[in-house]
């Protein structure tokens, strides 16, 4: 078993030319390829993974926050591969899926401007030409145009009297605005996929107190079965749909203009949106606190596909 991983540690260091260590917040500029996945329906390279861990806890220091795995060796930091499997996120062959876990019953750690932990891709707009260490510079503008198509299946959810298995598996966040401008909720087995949109936001993560969040329903998607969203934005507006055995469901709701939410009223998306950046996200933000008293309420879900698709 030592000299299988002293062989494994030997290449490794052997393909990366690593003969010392960066100096700690010091990341390379792109490293290496990392092995293709030919069967995979995602390129892991362009993701960061957040877990609900803290990086004291996961990696022995850099505070309570939560802790992030990225495709390239950032301060040291473990690597997210196709080859992770931790207790919160791994990948499976049969079919071949990406799988996040989160138990509500842990002391997880979050992340800014949240109470809530994830275990969530963060997209890396500019992976394969600029430094995945940093999202500072790993967003895009609303220009041309913007989709990610997620399928997936609700493997495991928590089932606690009184409260709704609220979970988000897919977003479009803004760059240093707390305020989602997209977020896909599942909530359980007899009700809609929904939408939550904001109206407008406040920048530098500033709180707003005149924003105005609304939703829209979509498809009803049940536990266990394999299901599509896709979010799509460009300037004329953003499009969402779901597919749910084969059967689609698709509103359009363009800048400026307003549309009809769920609760009967008019809502208009800020056409100040348009001058923002911007990154997709996938994978499992529970809408739920943990608590010791949740132990082993679990969600888990499985992705067989995540594609981001970019066009001028």
């Amino acid at each position: 078993m030592f000299l299988r991983f002293f062989v494994i540690y030997v290449i490794l260091m052997v393909v990366s030319g690593c003969g010392g260590s960066s100096s700690p917040g010091e990341g390379p500029g792109v490293d290496p390829e990392l092995p293709p996945c030919d069967d995979c329906g995602w390129n892991i390279e362009q993701w960061k993974l957040t877990i609900p861990e803290s990086r004291d806890s996961f990696y022995g220091s850099g505070g309570s926050s939560a802790a992030e795995l990225i495709p390239a060796t950032c301060s040291n930091n473990q690597t997210l591969s196709n080859d992770t499997d931790i207790a919160y996120f791994w990948t499976e062959s049969n079919p071949s899926q990406m799988v996040f876990k989160v138990d509500l019953g842990i002391d997880g750690a979050t992340t800014p401007n949240t109470s809530y932990v994830r275990s969530e891709l963060r997209e890396l707009y500019r992976f394969d030409s600029q430094n995945r260490c940093s999202s500072s510079n790993q967003n895009w503008s609303i220009t041309g145009s913007h989709q990610l198509d997620s399928t997936l299946n609700i493997i495991n959810y928590p089932q606690i009297s009184g409260i709704d298995p609220k979970v988000i598996v897919g977003q479009v966040h803004g760059k240093d605005i707390k305020q989602a401008l997209v977020k896909v909720l599942w909530e359980g087995d007899d009700k809609p996929v929904r939408v939550i949109l904001n109206d407008t936001f406040v920048p530098n993560n500033g709180t707003c107190d005149h924003c105005q969040p609304f939703s829209i329903e979509l498809g009803k998607a049940k536990a266990y079965q394999s299901w599509q969203y896709q979010i799509y934005v460009d300037k004329t507006g953003i499009t969402l749909q779901t597919i749910v055995e084969g059967d689609k469901t698709e509103r359009t709701l363009e800048w400026g203009k307003p549309v009809e939410a769920n609760n009967g009223k008019m809502y208009t998306l800020d056409t100040a949106w348009l001058n923002e950046d911007y990154y997709f996200k996938a994978g499992i933000y529970p809408q739920i606190k943990t608590s010791s008293e949740y132990s082993g309420q679990i969600f888990e879900v499985g992705f067989t596909d995540v594609t981001v698709t970019h066009k001028p």
